[in-house]
C-alpha cells in the first residue's frame, strides 16, 4: 500500500554518524543524539492531532536508532519476525515495545486484530511511533482509534482524516481498500448506537434527517433521570421510546435556542409527562418553566449540564456544557463543524457570536467534545481542537468573519414562519 516513507533519510544520517564517530567531535558537536536531524527527513509523519503520534514506514536500523530516543513506546503492526523490525535497537533505547498484526489488502484486519491494535493505542505510552511497511496502515489504524474513541461517523472520520493530512487518505492511490473497509467500521450519521461512559453518563445522538436537527439523550446512570436536549415534534414518539428503552426517567427537555427551522416539541412532552420541566435562556423570551443565564445549572441525578452563554446566531442561544473524562459541549446552531450558525434573523450578531465562541469554547480543553444542533454532510461531532485548527470561517479575524457572514445572501428558512412563533411558547406550552 503506497510507496515506503523513508525518501532521503541516509545521507543526512551518514553524516551524523561520521560527526559522531570523529575524534575531534566533542561531546557538545553532537549532543544531543541526533536530536537535530528533522522527523521528516526519517520518513516520519505527525498528524497535528493527536500531536504525540509518530508514524513511520519500513526503516533502516540506523534510522530506528535515531528515532528510538525521541519516543516512549513503539507499536509495529507487521509480524515481529521481518527483516525490517529492528527489534534490538528499540531495546537498547529502553522504550516500550509492542507488537500487533494489522493486515492491509487483500486481506483486512479481523476484528480482534483491530481491536488489539485499539487497546494498545490506549495503553502505550506518549509519544508513540507506529510503524508499518509503508506508514499507511498505521495512518488508518490512528484515525479508526480517534473515530471510535470519539463516537465519529464515517463521515466524521472522513473530515478529521482530510483535515490532518493522513497520507492513506488523502495521498494513497493504493489505499482505496483500506478507506472502503475502515468507513465500514464506523456508524452512518442517523445509526449511532446508544453509549454508556465511565463517568456514569448514558448517552444517544438521534437525528432528524428533514431538518439535519441533532436531538441528544443524556441520562445519569447512577440514577437513571435523564434529560433530552433540542427534540423535534415530529419525533416526540422516537424519542420518548429511546428514553424509556435505556431505562431513563426523564425530568428536563432543554434547548440551545429558540429554534426557525422546526418545532420543538417540549411542550407536547410536558402536557403527556407533566413532571417534566422545560428549559431555555431567559434571554430568548421564550417561554418555559425553567429559565436560565450564564452559569446556571441544570442538575439530572449525579451529572449536570452548566448554562453558558453564547448569543450570535440568535440573541438567546445558550451552549451547554457537561464536564467530564472527556467533556462535552451541546453548541446548538452557535458552533457547527467546520461552520456555524447564520446571524442574520433573531437578533443576531456575527460580531457576538464570533467574541463567545472564541472566549467560551475555543478556551475549553482541547480534548472537549463538540455535538452540533445540526450537520448537513453525514458528520456527527467534532472537538474544540478540531474547531480551533480547522474551522475557516472562525479562524478568520473578527472583522472578516463579520464580512464573510454579512455577504452570505442565504434563502429565508423554510419554517421560520411557524417554527418561532410556535418556540416562543415552547411548541404547545401551556
Amino acid at each position: 500500500m503506497g510507496g515506503v516513507c523513508v525518501g532521503k533519510s541516509h545521507s543526512v544520517l551518514a553524516e551524523a554518524m561520521r560527526v559522531r564517530a570523529s575524534p575531534a567531535a566533542s561531546q557538545q558537536d553532537v549532543a544531543p543524539d541526533f536530536a537535530d536531524v528533522p522527523l521528516e527527513t526519517l520518513g516520519v509523519h505527525v498528524p497535528v492531532l493527536p500531536g504525540d503520534v509518530g508514524l513511520c514506514g519500513d526503516l533502516s536500523a540506523t534510522d530506528v536508532a535515531c528515532l528510538a530516543g525521541r519516543y516512549k513506546a513503539w507499536l509495529y503492526v507487521n509480524t515481529p519476525d521481518s527483516p525490517n523490525f529492528h527489534r534490538a535497537e528499540l531495546e537498547r533505547a529502553g522504550i516500550v515495545i509492542d507488537v500487533k498484526m494489522f493486515p492491509g489488502p487483500p486481506t483486512m484486519p479481523s476484528e480482534a486484530q483491530a481491536a488489539a491494535v485499539l487497546d494498545a493505542l490506549d495503553s502505550l505510552p506518549r509519544p508513540l511511533m507506529m510503524q508499518c511497511t509503508s506508514g499507511m496502515r498505521v495512518g488508518a489504524a490512528l484515525l479508526l482509534w480517534l473515530a471510535k474513541r470519539r463516537g465519529y461517523s464515517a463521515m466524521s472520520a472522513e473530515q478529521l482524516a482530510t483535515d490532518i493530512s493522513l497520507k492513506f487518505y488523502v495521498d494513497c492511490v493504493r489505499c482505496g481498500p483500506m478507506r472502503e473497509w475502515l468507513k465500514t467500521q464506523l456508524p452512518a450519521q442517523d445509526t449511532l448506537c446508544a453509549q454508556t461512559h465511565a463517568d456514569d453518563l448514558i448517552f444517544k445522538q438521534l437525528y432528524d434527517p428533514e431538518t439535519s436537527t441533532f436531538t441528544y439523550v443524556l441520562g445519569c446512570g447512577a440514577t437513571n433521570e435523564a434529560v433530552l436536549i433540542d427534540p423535534v415534534l415530529e419525533h416526540k414518539d422516537r424519542d420518548l421510546r429511546t428514553i424509556n428503552e435505556l431505562g431513563l426517567q426523564l425530568r428536563y427537555v432543554v434547548n440551545t435556542h429558540c429554534h426557525a427551522d422546526h418545532i420543538t416539541s417540549g411542550g407536547a412532552i410536558r402536557k403527556e409527562l407533566p413532571e417534566v420541566r422545560t428549559v431555555i435562556a431567559e434571554a430568548s423570551g421564550a417561554k418555559a418553566d425553567v429559565h436560565v443565564r450564564d452559569g446556571d445549572q441544570v442538575k439530572f441525578g449525579k451529572l449536570a449540564l452548566e448554562a453558558i452563554a453564547t448569543p450570535g446566531h440568535t440573541d438567546g442561544c445558550i451552549t451547554w456544557l457537561l464536564q467530564g473524562a472527556p467533556s462535552r459541549v451541546f453548541t446548538g446552531d452557535t458552533l457547527l463543524i467546520r461552520g456555524c450558525g447564520r446571524t442574520d434573523f433573531q437578533l443576531g450578531n456575527a460580531g457576538s457570536l464570533y467574541d463567545n465562541v472564541h472566549s467560551k469554547i475555543f478556551t475549553l480543553p482541547g480534548e472537549t467534545l463538540v455535538y452540533p444542533g445540526h450537520d448537513y454532510k453525514g458528520r456527527n461531532v467534532s472537538t474544540v481542537d478540531e474547531e480551533k485548527r480547522f474551522n475557516t470561517r472562525l479562524s478568520e479575524s473578527r472583522e472578516g468573519f463579520i464580512k464573510f457572514m454579512s455577504e452570505l445572501n442565504l434563502p429565508y428558512p423554510k419554517q421560520i414562519d411557524a417554527a418561532v412563533p410556535a418556540n416562543m411558547v415552547c411548541g404547545t406550552q401551556d
